[in-house]
């Protein structure tokens, strides 16, 4: 990978559904067969699919050329080839989509005409709606404000008829586009609480004027279209590959070799010795403890050691300083920097001053957790000397953009890679680089998408809670 600053911020981006179907992951035969066989996107016939999206990048880059195209408010600031990489034109476009009129209009042609008699009319939708996230299609990528699929289909069911054309402005990760796929799954609906005639008319229950429960007509079976749009990138990259058919057994495969090539690479950095100084465990993630300053004497206080309830797990209102006994509260306490040469930026930084107090790990499918000790230590150290920096990737944060500024600069975060200890930024470097050079585009966005997923957990943004109270967030970091 080469390093690369560059500003970058999000921008009007558009996914069209392509297919209107409802395998989300899995390609049937007759569409795996299709990409070696001609493939009609907008009205023009491609030999396959992959000519199909260099016919349209070649299209998307004459756009991207025209300076009244960038134009447009939003238009996120990147370079082209990395707006390109991203994009799987007509269907996505990682910037406005130039050919959203070409589909509606399509899609439009498609739909058979309604009688001159039709008149659309809906009553309220008055029902309580409630569905939980444990649902592998929903925990496949976290995104805030997220909503789970089968809520919406519930709206689109009631207020929409087969291939009609839905809009959602603020899409996030796509659960509107992929509640209007599974409106075409009998099992999908009826797992709602719904029946199901042979013919399709969906039917919900209901009360008559008597009391008595009856069955009562209000939809039809059938694919809804989906346009979604959203100003974050991220979004819209998460919402294609929800979409996007992929075929599973290739992708499997592909996913398994990476994971391999990785881990015959970087094993060695997640080994550590079990308290039998014997058996060697696999690390699954290390737990860092801020230290800050007591206030009356000033030495180092290890904020895990000293402010965890042993017995609650919980954050105590107040503790004793190990060096003075001074009692002494969070707020108190004086946080540390520590200086440290920064090996990407070729500069002097001063993040948060961290150490790493517990580690949890594996034998087998049995999980311990132990206090680090010196070949831990040792092993950290290692890795700190290893220079990674020319395959790092990084760019600093848009603080005059963002919300979180304030909390970012206070720990010294300000560049992309401040988020990762330098052992988890390798080994997440080294998984998009191997990603990033998948052939097949519709597997290599998936993984990428997957990649992504890790970050968070990955960074040390991801809190330690072992007592799962409201209040102890940023106790610890584990990664």
């Amino acid at each position: 990978m080469s390093k690369r600053r560059r500003k970058t911020s999000a921008g009007p981006q558009l996914f069209i559904d392509p297919t209107g179907q409802l395998k989300l992951l899995d390609k049937s035969a007759e569409q795996q067969s299709m990409e070696t066989t001609r493939v009609k996107c907008l009205g023009i016939t491609f030999q396959n699919d992959e000519e199909r999206r260099e016919y349209f990048l070649e299209k998307l880059l004459e756009k991207l050329k025209d300076p009244e195209f960038r134009k447009i408010e939003g238009f996120p600031i990147a370079e082209d080839e990395d707006i390109l990489a991203l994009s799987d034109p007509p269907y996505y476009t990682a910037c406005p989509n130039p050919w959203i009129a070409d589909f509606v209009t399509q899609w439009e042609s498609e739909k058979p005409a309604n009688p001159q008699t039709y008149h659309y009319h809906r009553e309220p939708f008055a029902a309580d709606v409630s569905e939980g996230k444990n649902d592998p299609i929903y925990n496949a990528h976290s995104y805030h404000t997220k909503v789970p699929h089968k809520a919406i289909m519930r709206y689109i069911l009631h207020y929409t008829e087969p291939r009609d054309i839905l809009f959602d402005g603020f899409c996030g990760t796509g659960m509107t586009s992929v509640a209007a796929q599974m409106c075409s799954s009998r099992d999908v609906v009826m797992s709602l609480g719904y029946q199901v005639k042979p013919d399709g008319t969906i039917l919900q229950e209901e009360t008559d004027e008597n009391g008595k429960k009856v069955w009562t007509p209000f939809s039809k079976l059938g694919v809804r279209r989906a346009v979604l749009n959203d100003l974050s990138p991220a979004a819209t990259f998460i919402a294609y590959n929800y979409n996007t058919p992929v075929d599973v057994a290739a992708f499997e495969k592909e996913a398994t070799c990476i994971l391999k090539e990785v881990e015959d690479e970087c094993g060695w950095m997640y080994e550590t010795l079990h308290t039998d100084g014997k058996t060697k465990g696999v690390i699954s993630f290390t737990v860092w403890s801020q230290v800050y300053a007591c206030p009356e004497c000033a030495g180092n206080i290890r904020f895990v050691d000293e402010a965890i309830d042993d017995e609650t797990q919980k954050v105590k209102k107040d503790f004793k300083c190990p060096h003075c006994n001074a009692i002494v509260t969070k707020k108190q306490l004086e946080v540390l920097h520590v200086e440290t040469y920064d090996s990407v930026l070729n500069e002097t930084v001063r993040p948060l001053k961290r150490e790493p107090v517990l580690l949890h790990y594996k034998i087998g499918r049995k999980s311990y957790q132990k206090q680090l000790d010196e070949s831990d230590i040792s092993l950290l150290a290692k890795i700190e000397g290893l220079d990674f920096s020319n395959e790092i990737k990084t760019m600093a944060f848009d603080f005059e953009n963002m919300w979180e500024a304030p909390r970012l600069k206070s720990k010294g975060i300000t560049y992309t890679h401040h988020l990762f200890v330098k052992r988890t930024l390798h080994v997440m470097g080294l998984l998009w680089e191997r990603v990033s050079a998948v052939k097949n585009a519709e597997i290599s966005n998936l993984l990428k998408s997957l990649v992504h997923h890790q970050m968070v957990n990955a960074s040390i943004r991801n809190t330690y809670r072992p007592a799962s109270s409201f209040g102890n967030r940023a106790l610890t970091s584990a990664y």
